[in-house]
Parts: structure tokens; sequence; C-alpha cells
């Protein structure tokens, strides 16, 4: 009898007042549309995003076509692989509100209130101004370059980059602990040119300058001298299903350190 009252006094399934439950349409369209927000961060293009999520989350083609589109929300276990496979932060693909935040943008130069001299900087295009893009719930806050600056500073477009920053003092004085770093993701083949990448040993980034010896192994160097340098034989790219947790792997090469001078 005592068993019977406590499972009779249980709370129900129903939503708190005020608050829609989990499965409402808006509120899986709202997660449809932080995913695909963040897949596009990661430089995943709209084609083709439903057949990498199957490959790396391991679901169907038709269940990650229902996620993108805010049909079905994926598990607890499916979140946790995207986590980990996607590199998507599955806490951002929730939230209280079934509506994204909206955000705002603003120059960093006032319009039509500019000394003469700047302005003629601007349109000789010898000074480039910003936008800078504010989030109502805070979680967006930062100033966007001009594609052509991008392609101008990179190379070519943003496709394939990830933001990470720098930790510890490995790389010092070159780059900074707490240094963002724009790293590209396609680029994992090293040449013999002593370049700077982003290394992943099981789920720990390190950020070190890589170079191809002639015996065919590779040497990975810190520029702090205090550290010593380490000889491997294999370096194999993060997109190589066959690597092992043990195996020291290329994420990308670091692109742009973004510190002060």
């Amino acid at each position: 009898m005592a068993a019977i009252e406590r499972k009779q006094a249980l709370p129900t399934d129903e939503s708190e007042p005020g608050k829609k439950p989990r499965n409402d349409p808006e509120r899986m369209k709202a997660f449809a549309q932080r995913l695909n927000v963040m897949l596009g961060e990661l430089g995943l293009p709209p084609r083709g995003r439903a057949r990498v999520i199957k490959e790396r989350v391991g679901v169907s083609g038709t269940t990650a076509a229902n996620w993108l589109r805010g049909e079905t929300y994926p598990s607890f276990e499916e979140l946790g692989r995207m986590g980990r496979q996607l590199g998507v932060d599955p806490a951002r693909l929730f939230d209280d509100s079934a509506e994204p935040a909206k955000s705002s943008t603003t120059a960093t130069l006032p319009a039509g209130k500019l000394p003469a001299r700047l302005a003629k900087l601007i349109r000789d295009n010898q000074v480039t101004p910003l936008t800078q893009l504010k989030t109502e719930n805070g979680e967006w806050d930062h100033t966007a370059l001009p594609n052509s600056i991008w392609s101008q500073v990179l190379g070519r477009g943003l496709a394939g980059f990830v933001l990470l920053r720098m930790r510890g003092d490995a790389m010092v004085e070159r780059i900074q602990d707490g240094t963002p770093l724009l790293v590209d993701t396609n680029d994992t083949r090293i040449a013999d040119d002593n370049g700077v990448y982003a290394l992943l040993l099981g789920d720990r980034v390190m950020v070190r300058r890589v170079q191809r010896r002639l015996q065919g192994d590779y040497l990975i160097a810190c520029d702090n001298p205090l550290m010593a340098a380490e000889a491997i034989d294999r370096l194999g790219s993060f997109r190589d299903d066959a690597v092992r947790e043990t195996d020291v792997v290329v994420l990308g090469r670091v692109a742009l350190a973004m510190q002060k001078l």
C-alpha cells in the first residue's frame, strides 16, 4: 500500500506552467536552427551536413536530416557523440526560450560623423571599418572582418577553420597563453617547413612546431627553450578512423594567432 502511495505521489510529466514542453514544435525548430548555426561555424556548408552527421555520429541519413529540420531530437547518447565527433557543444543546442537569440550589428565607426581625413582613408580602402555583432542573450559579442580581408590574410575563405585558445607556455614568446588561434582543419599534411600545428593526443590539444625530417619521422618542438623536442615515427590526420587513442594526430595548421603586439 505504501509503495502504491509513493508511486501515485511521483510528479507527472506535465510541463511547468508557462514553459513549453521539450517536444514543442517551436523548440524543436529552434534546436535545428542552433544546430545548423553551429555546423556553419565549423565550416560545414548546408549541402552535405546530413551526410557528415550520419558518418560521424553513426545514425541514419533520415535521422540526421530530421535533426537538421527540427522534426526530432537526438538522444542523450547521440548528443554525446555529436559533441565528440562533430565538435559542437550540446549545451548550446538547448535553451529555455523557443526562439534563438536576436542579434544586432553596429559599426565600430559612426556613419556620417567621421573626420574628413579618416573618411578619405576609408574611401581609398586604406582603412577598413569593422562591424560588431551582439546578441541579446550575451552569447556573442564580437567584431567581424570583411570576407575579403580574411581571404587576404588566410589565402582563402574561412570554411574549415576552427578557433581554439593556446593553453600553457609551450610556444612562448611567439604565442602567449590564452591567445586565440585560427586553425585550418583542411591542412593536416606536414610539409618540411617547420610550421605550427594543433595536434591531438586523445582529448588533449597541443600546439607545437612540427617538421618532417629526411629520415621520414617527425620532430615535434616547442618554442619554449626549456621544453625538449620529441621525435615520433607516425603523424596522421584526425580524420583517419584507423588511428588509436594513443596516437598523436594533426587537427590542422595554425594559420593565425590573434594577440596584442
